[in-house]
């Protein structure tokens, strides 16, 4: 029997001394399971499981959540390096190859290609999209699914270094859906495996350094939260009740006249007041009138020095302030007082320089009706920005942001009054004259006030805390004949003018929202710290002017550092010329049933406009061999190669159209009639195209017909 034993070991082994057969199988264990039908069967059904499981996911949320959950996760890429090496190993088990082995080497191999192909489209390949109004030509693709922070630098020439592209990975999850309470609060019972999946996936958090070109240049950016959806809810309006300490006059029943107090009044402060749209956001504030013509006002401000200017601007008076008063400029941690009857006397095209500063003011525009004082700020490096300033309302106040410059308008109407008869009855300037209340929310979430009156600051200072249920209860200017005791019935904290915001956790339905995606950073920058929200930029190359809450500026050290949140772009190589966009609908409704797009492939004729991202100016492009009048629509898509790579262009959506009444059709249309039409356009329509390149396609197809031949042998083998 031992000798049968050692005969059966020789055999299987190739070794004819028994006693090394247990140690090999020992080490060979391993690379034997490594290769095995078993590991094989584990790995294939774990992968169809999670592929069956993100087709749902996909069907439900969107193909960007399926894409971060599971095809771009690093678990799901280890699954399929997993199973490759179990192919690679089982095929070197089987050496040497016989014919017998030929179905099986085929098949493997078409999977081992068709693995290949997938992780050249995961590593190299790219999907973005690019919109575009019909008569404009667009050069690069923004990728909806990448953001990135742009940091530019404006200031004196000599000390503005480069800007600064930092590419984020956030996902499509708000950060509160990684909380398991938040996201299986629903109790879909699918959500559970779901969120143990998302948590895998890569996404931007925590402090980073951007270095720049000295270390002066450094930003640190730590970013805090992320709100893949959100939206601004309304808060309830500013609620204040003022008692005056000044009697006022009145007249009895008896036709006698005399001194009775003042009442307690509530003035109601609601910025959903001033807009047409609610929750729209607003750079101004919201004021109200109280009884005896005293006024009070709310505002917000977006930056630190935008509250000290708020806390710090004060006229001086004397000299500085003629008939029509004075401007005082708020600008690198110090205040200016510019005479404003100096400026009114500035001829055209002249400049006056603002003393004591590296600033100059023209292009003055006054309105005695207001008043009103319109005019522009200048820097050393040629910069401009543009103030309007009210003496009446402060509130409507529009500063020069981007620069860093607030100012204010002070008058003294009991000087005007007496100076000149005609402003001796004028109703606006014995307005001015009575006290006015201007409430401030700081960054810092607190309430502070001001009480003046003409060219006086009455008093002024920080609103106390609520401590639980009491309200805040103060008094004012004591012992003066403008005591006031204020209460603050009702005060909410707001991100943006009159809302605060909210985060949506995802549902179906709301993945593909893109323009609500809002980041909270904290930015540090010439020693100057920031903590706000900003709010992604539309998808779009078409250059639009950013929104309020789309861009911040941090001021450092005579120099303004801008953020705002886009997304990362390709280069095509070439150019798309969108010549007529065209949608259908079915009949007897208004929902589509076709989209189509007229295109042209052009190229720059200059090099020096190959850099323009976006160009509504046709005559600096030549249509490239092959590349005019491609018809793309929803099911037929255009393949072209540009001299970088090629790009499948597929038709994805439509915008529009718009009509001469709208501002769209002004914006993208300046009346000129198109090189390709006879008439002048009555409306505009934008097309939003999909733009893929895909180098693993070919690899795929290839890897897919192995497979198929492979299999197919395994049919036929026994007739060899």
């Amino acid at each position: 029997m031992s000798d049968t034993s050692t005969h059966n070991t020789q055999n299987r082994s190739g070794n004819t001394n028994p006693t090394l057969a247990a140690p090999l199988a020992f080490l060979t264990a391993p690379f034997r399971f490594a290769g095995s039908i078993t590991l094989g069967i584990i790995l294939l059904t774990l992968l169809l499981v999670s592929m069956a499981f993100g087709t749902f996911v996909e069907s439900e949320y969107g193909s960007a959540v399926a894409k971060f959950v599971f095809y771009d996760n690093i678990w799901f890429h280890g699954l399929i390096a997993l199973l490759a090496l179990n192919l690679i190993v089982s095929v070197i088990l089987r050496f040497p190859w016989g014919r017998y082995y030929i179905p099986f080497l085929i098949a493997h191999a078409g999977i081992l290609i068709l693995l290949l192909g997938c992780c050249l489209t995961w590593q190299r390949g790219e999907e973005a999209q690019i919109t575009l109004p019909e008569g404009t030509i667009g050069t690069v693709a923004v990728k909806p699914e990448r953001q990135q922070l742009n940091f530019k630098y404006t200031g004196h020439a000599a000390n503005v270094p480069e800007p600064i592209r930092f590419p984020l990975q956030l996902g499509p999850f708000s950060w509160q859906d990684y909380q398991y309470d938040n996201w299986v609060k629903d109790g879909k019972p699918y959500k559970a495996p779901l969120w143990y999946a998302m948590r895998s996936g890569k996404r931007t958090i925590g402090e980073y350094k951007l270095a720049g070109k000295t270390s002066s240049d450094d930003i640190l950016i730590d970013i805090l939260d992320y709100h893949a959806h959100s939206k601004l809810e309304p808060v309830p309006p500013l609620e204040v009740s003022v008692l005056w300490n000044k009697t006022v006059l009145a007249v009895t029943e008896l036709g006698e006249t005399k001194e009775i107090p003042r009442n307690w009044e509530q003035i109601t402060l609601d910025w959903q007041q001033r807009h047409s749209v609610p929750g729209l956001p607003d750079a101004r504030g919201i004021s109200a009138k109280m009884s005896q013509g005293e006024r009070i006002s709310y505002g917000l401000a977006l930056c630190q020095e935008e509250l000290t200017a708020f806390q710090t601007s004060r006229p001086k008076g004397g000299s500085n302030a003629g008939f029509w008063g004075e401007v005082v400029l708020y600008y690198s941690g110090k205040n200016y007082s510019v005479n404003v009857d100096q400026l009114l006397t500035l001829p055209v095209n002249r400049r006056f320089s603002v003393e004591g500063s590296d600033l100059e003011i023209g292009e003055v525009r006054f309105s005695e009706r207001g008043p009103l004082i319109h005019f522009s700020v200048f820097t050393p490096s040629g910069e401009k920005g543009t103030l309007a300033l009210f003496p009446d309302n402060p509130e409507l106040n529009v500063h020069a942001r981007k620069l860093g410059v607030f100012g204010s308008y002070w008058v003294d109407p009991q000087r005007m009054m007496q100076q000149s008869a005609a402003h001796a009855e004028n109703p606006m300037l014995q307005w001015l004259a009575i006290e006015r209340l201007d409430f401030m929310q700081g960054p810092d979430n607190r309430l502070y006030y001001r009480l003046w009156s003409g060219q006086k600051i009455i008093a002024d200072g920080t609103v106390p805390v609520r401590e639980g249920s009491k309200k805040p209860q103060f008094r004012i200017a004591v012992q003066s004949r403008d005591e006031a005791e204020i209460v603050i019935d009702r005060f909410s904290p707001q991100d943006v003018p009159g809302c605060r915001i909210v985060s949506a956790t995802i549902n179906p339905g709301n993945s593909g929202r893109q323009n609500e995606q809002r980041l909270k950073l904290r930015v540090v920058f010439d020693g100057k710290e920031d903590t706000f929200w900003i709010r992604a930029a539309a998808p779009t190359v078409v250059p639009l002017a950013p929104e309020q809450d789309q861009i911040r500026y941090i001021y450092g050290n005579g120099r303004t550092l801008e953020v705002q949140l886009n997304f990362e772009t390709i280069e095509l190589g070439f150019g798309i010329l969108l010549k007529q966009s065209e949608r259908r609908t079915e009949p007897g409704t208004r929902m589509s049933s076709h989209y189509s797009s007229l295109v042209d492939y052009v190229e720059p004729i200059d090099a020096a406009d190959a850099k323009a991202d976006f160009s509504q100016d046709l005559k600096k492009y030549r249509t490239l061999p092959k590349g005019e009048s491609v018809l793309i629509s929803m099911n037929r898509p255009s393949y072209y190669h540009g001299t970088k790579r090629g790009y499948w262009i597929y038709q994805a959506s439509y915008v529009g159209p718009y009509y001469p009444d709208q501002p769209q059709f002004h914006a993208f249309y300046d009346g000129e009639i198109f090189p390709w039409e006879e008439r002048p356009r009555e409306s505009i329509a934008m097309s939003t195209l999909s733009v893929n390149a895909d180098p693993g396609r070919g690899w795929k197809y290839l890897g897919c017909l192995l497979t198929v031949l492979g299999t197919a042998l395994f049919v036929w083998k026994k007739r060899w």
